[in-house]
This record gives structure tokens, C-alpha cells and sequence, in this order.
């Protein structure tokens, strides 16, 4: 690497020296009816990377090799031609390896079509070392391995969609709409082994033994669509009708024969788990229809609203078994164990949203918004089931397991302009939302519940001088009823934004964030404070720099309660991190030919996470980056870059995640 560097930076150098000529701009090149142009740039990077590599992957997961790092192409259609498509473009980007490669097509012809295609690539890694001795002081050893997150995954989300609109008259268009989803990887996990009617003994088994199992992932969804488009007048409606597919489908096995449980205490290594089976899936599909629309009544009146309906139905399965060492009862000792259970589901999940609004001009300085919003849905589970411990039925039937939630939301609010630079926007949003839970038809009444939240808000936009503009806004909100033990009761939360250029060449752009929020019932609270402020100047148009500085404070607490098996688990969790961000830029254009850029961050993160008061399992990191870039541009020929980027990861309390890494990319860009 440090060769290659060394190189190319004598070669950006002595071309700096020998080229002084500007470069002309690159004339269309003509193919069938259309005048092409475009600019295409490949690479090759160089990757060495020291400790910890899975770390390195799940920040960046970039790799070594040739890469087409971007590529645009445009044609437009000559005059006195009639080719199928007036003009035309396709981008790419990330192709060979990166992370997030993605690509789009688009073809049109006036008053005729226009048709996009894009496709798009996600690679999630995630990877933490689970072989770190922990402070952790309630198990023996006092300094153990196993009680980490053990949850790592390695997956690839895929999307690509296809749009067509077909232009019938100036008024109305033809819309058709395909898309597909995708999700597959591989993704390590821990799971507690239960069943369905198990003993009350096995909770606490379940409770204290959860196993670190495979679990490869596939899922995808299908969509295809139909309407149409059409304006009369000061309205416009929109229509679509269609069809969508849901697949799921997820398998469980053990690691490695013989495990034990991730949990260190001696009980849990005396228990291994022989074997495992698990699968589980889903397949459900569903009628789209879709509608909206907005207009004018009057010049004061605006209306808009819009349906949009669902009817999710189809089968669902599972199926477990598994054997190893366990209880036979409580305090009865272990023995061998074998289990299953398998289950065979249909469901069906209406769901009806219906949206009305209004904005009545009062005056030209003064808006009146009124938003409401209805959502039913309806979730019907039918089920049969088995489950068998040790060859003796621990349950069989059937059930029908009924969710349903009506929430009505409606949202009230003013814009006024009483300043050319001044707009104030007050307003309230009121909740309410019915949570009903049904089995074989007899209400659950831990499940159900009616919760009421109201949300005062006011924003505002000032410009008092050009060079000066503040916005900001202060919300809250009080909800009746909180459904789960970290739903707050009470939230407020206000932010500031302010942005001064007292020159041309100068700006400076500031940030405040606050929010609280709290549940007395579980003594719950977060509390959060961001301030950025970035500072940017370009001295002229060979010399332009940046810096800034962000600090953000985190913090939650509330207790915690595991009420699953005897003598339940309960204490105070806390977590709280202080964050500080360092960022600046450099760069300078010595020639009209040759450029350097820097750019570079430092990220400072103190605070720790603790349960029952124990020693926290993380803790203070730093993370800094800089980046280096030289460019040339040869007169005719295309530009030459080089990235060199240094980074690093250190962990304090687990070092055994960190890492450092050297980047070297080389650029060549040429247009045509």
C-alpha cells in the first residue's frame, strides 16, 4: 500500500507540472437517433485491517478489489428523429462489493410514457466478540465469557421496482407499479427452550437457559399495482388497485451438538442441549386499493382525503422439538428431556384507513389546518395445536386468538404570518386508540386498553436580518394510559435551529435538541441533550474549509421485572452515554488541474449500561477517521484520484472489539 501510494503521488505531481492547459468539455457521441454523454469512474481498493475484523465489517464491511464505483449515462433524442424515447438516463453506483449498490434507468417520450426502473442492494453485518471476559461479580468466576448479546447476523435486503405511466391526455395518465423485497442471510440468535402448557418448573429452566442457535432468514414481498391519474379543473384524484404477496419463512437449529446454555452459572453448564428443531413460517397475500385526493372548493377552501383498504389472509406454521438435559420437577434434579410441538395457524388481518383534512385560508396572513385520521385493524388468528414433554400430552386444542385496534387521530392547526419574517404554527394533535384482545372469544383484559394522548405543539420561523433565520418548535405530549412498562406517560421535547452568514464566504449553522420524558408506574425516565455547530468558510474558489462540534447526552433508567418461573428477577436498569463529535475539512485547488481535500471526525463516547447495580458490560469508546484525497485532471483524458483513510475503534471495557484499518482507493474518472 505504501508503495502504491508513493507512486501515484509522484505521478499527481509531475503532472501538475506538465499540464497547463484547460480541458475542453467532451462532445455527445452519436449512436442511432440520440446524442450520448456521460462519465463513468472504476477503482481498485487496498484494505489492511488489524484486530478485531468482524468490528470493521459491520461499521464499513468494505472490501478489497476492482470496483465500478459510479456510472452516469444520458442520451437525448436528435431533432428531425423519431425514435421510441425522446431521452433516456441510467446511474450506478457501488457495483463489485461495496455495501450499497443501487442502479436506475429512466426512459420517457413526451406526452406518451415514462418508465423507471430501480434496483438497490442492502448488506447488514453485525458481529460482536462473545469470547470477552466480563466484570461481571453475581456469577463465579467473578471475570466470565458467555454474557454477552450473543445475536449476530450477516443478511442482504434487496429491492427493485418498476414504474410505468402512460400519458392518455394532458389530464389523464396510467399508472403501473411493480416492486419485490427481499431479505436472506444468516443469523445467529438465543432462544429459551418453552412450550406450549409446559410445567411451572420449566420457567425457570426457560428463564435461566437461553441457547445460541442458528436461524437462516427468507422473506420476501411482491407488489403490482394498477390506476390511474386524472385533474379536472383544481382537483386531481389518484386510484390504484393491485395485489401483494408476504413469504417468511425461518429455520432454528443448534450451533454444535452437546451445547450449554449461554448462561454461565454452573446449573446451566450441567444442562446441554443434544438437539434442536425449530421452523416457523408464514404466507400471506392481499387486495390493495388505494385512493386520494385533494382540490379546491373555493380559493380559500382546499379539501384532500383518501382510503386506502388491505385484507392480509393466509397460513401460518410452526414446529419445535428438541432434547437435552433438564428438570423433571422442581427441585427434583435433571435428567434427560424431549419435547415438541408443532402448531398450524390461518389468519386474516383486515385493515380499513380512512384520512379527511381541510386548510381554510382565513386571511392571506392566516391558515386553518384541520387533519383526521381513522385506522381499523382487525387481526384473526385460527389455531390447532400440540405439545408433548417426555411422551405425555402437555396440550391440545385449538384457539382463536383476536386483535383489534381503532385509532382515531386528529390533528388541529393555525399558520400565522403577522411579519414578512415571522410565521408562527400552533396546534394540537389529539389520540385515541382502543386496544382490544379476545380469546375464543372472552376478553383479555391485561391485553386490552383504551389510551387517550394529547400533543400540544407550536413551532416558528423567523428571519430578522437575510443573514440571520431561526426556526424551532416545542412539543409535548400526556397519554392516559401507558400499554408497555417504557410507553411514557408524559413527553416534551423542543428543538432550535439558527443559521448566520455574516458573509458571503462564511456561515455558521447551530443545532439544539431537548427531550424528557417519564412513567411514574415504572419509574421510567430518558432524558436527552444535543447541541451541533458546524462553522463554514471558502475563502475563494482554490480554498475552502469546515469544522464543528456536536455533544449529545443520553440517559434512561426505570425498573425491570422477569415475572416468568419462581422468585422473579427484579431492579433497576440504567444507561447513559455522553457523546462528542469533532469534524473538520480542508481543501485546496494549488492548480486549475490538481486538488487536495481532508476531511476528518473524532467521536468520544463516555457512559456505561448497568442491571442491578452490576459492573457495566460497555462503556467509553473512541472512534477517529480521517480521510485524504488528491486529484488531477488530465486535459482529454479523465481524472486520477486517490483516497487514503486511516481509522480506528478502541472499546475500554471490551477491547477485544477494536480495531484499526488503512484504506487506499484509486479513482479513474473519464467522461465521454
Amino acid at each position: 500500500m505504501r508503495k502504491a501510494l508513493t507512486a501515484v503521488v509522484a505521478l499527481l505531481i509531475l503532472s501538475a507540472a506538465l499540464f497547463a492547459q484547460e480541458e475542453s468539455p467532451a462532445k455527445p457521441i452519436a449512436i442511432g437517433d440520440f446524442d450520448n454523454s456521460g462519465e463513468a469512474t472504476f477503482g481498485y481498493r487496498f484494505i489492511d485491517v488489524r484486530g478485531y475484523r468482524p468490528q470493521f465489517d459491520q461499521m464499513f464491511n468494505l472490501r478489497s478489489g476492482f470496483r465500478l464505483l459510479d456510472l452516469n449515462m444520458f442520451g437525448n433524442a436528435r431533432e428531425n428523429t423519431t425514435p421510441f424515447a425522446d431521452r433516456y438516463s441510467f446511474t450506478a453506483s457501488g457495483i463489485g462489493g461495496d455495501p450499497f449498490p443501487s442502479a436506475q434507468l429512466m426512459v420517457s417520450k413526451n406526452g406518451l410514457y415514462d418508465f423507471r426502473v430501480n434496483w438497490r442492494q442492502s448488506y447488514y453485518y453485525w458481529n460482536q466478540n462473545d469470547n470477552v471476559a466480563l466484570p461481571i461479580t453475581s456469577v463465579a468466576p467473578a471475570f466470565t465469557t458467555g454474557l454477552t448479546t450473543n445475536h449476530d447476523w450477516s443478511t442482504v435486503r434487496k429491492f427493485a421496482s418498476a414504474d410505468l405511466t402512460l400519458h392518455a391526455t394532458r389530464n389523464l395518465q396510467f399508472v403501473f407499479e411493480t416492486s419485490h423485497t427481499s431479505n436472506d442471510g444468516n443469523v445467529f440468535t438465543t432462544r429459551s427452550l418453552d412450550f406450549f402448557n409446559s410445567p411451572a418448573y420449566w420457567g425457570a429452566f426457560a428463564r435461566s437457559n437461553p441457547y445460541y442457535l442458528i436461524a437462516p432468514l427468507q422473506d420476501s414481498t411482491g407488489r403490482f399495482t394498477g390506476g390511474l391519474d386524472y385533474t379536472h379543473h383544481q382537483w386531481t384524484f389518484h386510484y390504484k388497485a393491485g395485489y401483494q404477496t408476504f413469504d417468511e419463512n425461518m429455520i432454528l437449529n443448534e450451533v454444535a451438538s452437546g451445547q450449554t446454555s449461554i448462561n454461565p452459572v454452573a446449573l446451566s453448564q450441567s444442562q446441554p442441549l443434544a438437539q434442536l428443531s425449530w421452523s416457523q413460517s408464514r404466507r400471506l397475500k392481499t387486495p390493495i386499493s388505494e385512493f386520494s385526493f385533494v382540490g379546491k372548493i373555493n380559493s380559500r377552501w382546499e379539501w384532500r382525503g383518501s382510503y386506502v383498504y388491505n385484507r392480509y389472509h393466509g397460513p401460518a406454521a410452526l414446529d419445535e422439538s428438541a432434547n437435552g438435559i433438564g428438570p423433571v420437577s422442581a427441585g427434583a434434579g435433571t435428567a434427560p428431556y424431549a419435547f415438541s410441538e408443532s402448531g398450524r395457524a390461518t389468519v386474516t388481518q383486515p385493515s380499513h384507513v380512512v384520512t379527511q383534512g381541510f386548510t381554510y385560508e382565513i386571511r392571506n396572513w392566516w391558515d386553518f389546518d384541520v387533519d383526521y385520521r381513522y385506522l381499523r385493524f382487525t387481526s384473526d388468528a385460527v389455531s390447532t395445536h400440540e405439545s408433548l414433554l417426555n411422551g405425555t400430552a402437555q396440550s391440545t386444542g385449538s384457539d382463536d386468538i383476536v386483535w383489534r385496534n381503532g385509532m382515531h387521530d386528529l390533528n388541529v392547526g393555525m399558520t400565522f404570518r403577522p411579519a414578512k419574517n415571522l410565521s408562527i404554527h400552533p396546534g394540537i394533535r389529539l389520540l385515541k386508540s382502543d386496544i382490544e384482545s379476545l380469546e375464543n372469544g372472552v376478553i383479555d383484559d391485561a391485553r386490552t386498553k383504551r389510551i387517550n394522548v394529547a400533543r400540544p405543539e407550536i413551532g416558528f420561523s423567523y428571519r430578522p436580518i437575510s443573514s440571520l433565520s431561526v426556526r424551532g418548535d416545542l412539543r409535548s405530549a400526556t397519554s392516559g394510559a401507558s400499554y408497555t412498562a417504557i410507553s411514557p406517560h408524559t413527553w416534551v421535547a423542543g428543538r432550535v435551529m439558527v443559521h448566520y452568514q455574516p458573509l458571503p464566504q462564511l456561515s455558521i449553522d447551530d443545532s439544539l435538541n431537548i427531550s424528557d420524558s417519564s412513567l411514574v408506574d415504572s419509574n421510567y425516565k430518558t432524558n436527552i441533550r444535543a447541541n451541533s455547530t458546524t462553522v463554514s468558510y471558502a475563502w475563494n474558489d482554490r480554498m475552502s474549509m469546515f469544522g464543528g462540534f456536536t455533544y449529545d447526552s443520553f440517559y434512561a433508567a426505570g425498573d425491570i421485572l422477569f415475572a416468568r418461573g419462581p422468585a422473579p428477577l427484579s431492579g433497576m436498569l440504567s444507561d447513559s452515554a455522553i457523546n462528542r463529535v469533532w469534524q473538520g475539512g480542508l481543501e485546496i485547488k494549488p492548480s486549475s488541474h490538481l486538488g487536495i481535500r481532508f476531511t476528518g471526525n473524532y467521536d468520544r463516547t463516555t457512559g456505561e449500561g448497568q442491571v442491578n447495580g452490576e459492573p457495566p458490560a460497555y462503556g467509553p469508546l473512541k472512534w477517529p477517521m480521517a480521510t485524504t484525497t488528491m486529484y488531477f485532471n488530465f486535459p482529454r483524458a479523465g481524472r486520477l484520484s486517490i483516497d487514503l483513510q486511516r481509522t480506528y475503534y478502541s472499546e475500554q471495557l471490551v477491547p477485544v472489539n477494536n480495531y484499526s484499518a488503512n484504506l487506499l482507493t484509486l479513482r479513474w474518472t473519464r467522461s465521454f
